[in-house]
């Protein structure tokens, strides 16, 4: 899993790539290049690249530097906020770090493992050990009882992979470098390097059609939630641990639930216009792809909305 030092460095690395005026900021060209750089194989309308750039420049006016555009720290506000992941992105455009940013990476490691050491007396523990977009404010878990569904979602995939770990312990093209943070751009293109590290469940057996009853379960207590809202937080989340341990089938129909309760909300449409991706549906991804964009609400505070598959 990438470090912040290491991602900071490779959006940086990101950044300079594009901002091919070097003033220090991507303007709507810099960006449409990106967008399209990074999702090698979508075809992009014009009017669909314009969408995107409006929801950019929009979402995160805070980081726009007039006519030069995003900046260097608003990029890095979108990874982030999970609109993109940094690794599948660095690797789709071929960079590389030099040696002294992998070792300043590899030293913040270092420093933020102590750090969390120390914080762990304040801190929750079930935060430190579930994925970094399930505290985020803009994207993460709202409610208490849905991180209850996630421990619990946690524990179920724990045992899967156990009973499914091959000799070595892991299950079949397992990596764990596979997948960094969830920042869910890695799943638009699935090309070579995502197909060369997908982890394959076997999907035919009792374990598994156990997993699928036991998540069944889960799913009907997010929908036994007290409000409409918090049963949408609680599909979205399993869907996000599921999808974040590459088991998409199941992630699809969490949030396609999602959008059943919360159809305007463009999150559940991004999610799913993913798992489709991955899953080699590819129309049907467009389809979920461009709801999203049609719908284009804003969401969160600072009216942030998740664009991320074209990211």
């Amino acid at each position: 899993m990438a470090t912040r030092g290491s991602r900071s460095d490779k959006v940086k690395r990101i950044f300079y790539q594009f901002d091919v005026n070097h003033d220090g900021g991507l303007n709507r060209e810099e960006m449409a290049a990106l967008v399209v750089a990074v999702n090698p194989r979508v075809k992009f309308s014009d009017e669909q690249i314009n969408a995107i750039l409006d929801e950019v420049f929009r979402t995160y006016g805070d980081f726009i530097d007039g006519e030069k555009g995003l900046t260097y720290e608003g990029l890095l506000r979108t990874y982030d906020d999970g609109a993109g992941d940094v690794d599948r992105d660095f690797d789709a455009l071929g960079l590389e770090l030099s040696l002294d940013e992998v070792k300043g990476a590899s030293m913040a490691s270092e420093a933020s493992s102590s750090s969390i050491v120390d914080e762990r007396v304040g801190e929750s523990q079930k935060k430190q050990r579930t994925a970094a977009w399930a505290v985020s404010p803009n994207h993460g878990i709202v409610f208490d009882d849905t991180w209850k569904i996630v421990d619990d979602l946690e524990i179920l995939v724990k045992r899967l992979k156990a009973k499914q770990a091959g000799s070595n312990g892991k299950v079949k093209g397992e990596n764990l470098d596979s997948y960094s943070e969830a920042g869910w751009s890695r799943e638009l293109g699935p090309s070579s390097e995502i197909s060369e590290k997908r982890l394959y469940w076997e999907e035919s057996g009792h374990d598994y059609a156990l997993f699928v009853k036991e998540l069944g379960v889960l799913r009907s207590r997010a929908d036994g939630a007290r409000s409409r809202e918090q049963a949408f937080d609680g599909h979205m989340a399993i869907g996000r641990v599921l999808y974040e341990h590459q088991l998409f089938k199941e992630a699809l129909v969490s949030f396609k639930r999602a959008c059943e309760l919360q159809p305007v909300d463009v999150r559940p449409h991004f999610r799913a216009g993913n798992c489709l991706y991955v899953l080699g549906r590819y129309k049907e991804s467009k389809e979920e792809f461009l709801l999203a964009l049609k719908q284009r609400r804003p969401v969160g505070i600072s009216g942030r909305i998740c664009f991320r598959r074209f990211m």
